[in-house]
């Protein structure tokens, strides 16, 4: 699994875990993030919304 950090629309990061995607973004500023999990299948990445976490929180 691989972890992406965004704020409105704009990737601001790839991660390999979920915990690091939150303490990053606890340094951030005040705001709207979203994480997503991405899936490797084969050699490419997937997200599927329906299969895969995605979430918001408020920094």
């Amino acid at each position: 699994m691989i972890y992406e950090l965004l704020c409105d629309g704009y990737r601001l990061g790839v991660f390999p875990t979920e915990a690091e995607v939150v303490r990053r973004a606890d340094y951030l500023p005040a705001g709207r993030y979203t994480l997503r999990e991405w899936e490797k299948d084969g050699e490419f990445s997937t997200f599927d919304p329906s299969t895969n976490k995605s979430y918001d929180f408020n920094n």
